[in-house]
């Protein structure tokens, strides 16, 4: 092995995802909007407790 070799590191870790909970991102509301860029998009819960992101 050379010298340039024992040397390199490896790429740092990127950060973990940020974590939230439905509780916590719709703060008792059934539908949010999220604004992506130009693009809105709605992020709702079904009467089943599912998710459904529209645009």
């Amino acid at each position: 092995m050379t010298a340039a070799n024992e040397t390199r590191r490896a790429a740092p870790e990127p950060p973990a995802p940020r974590t939230l909970t439905t509780v916590e991102l719709f703060s008792g509301r059934r539908e949010i909007v999220i604004v992506h860029g130009d693009a809105e998009y709605r992020l709702r819960i079904t009467r089943a407790n599912k998710l459904i992101l529209t645009k």
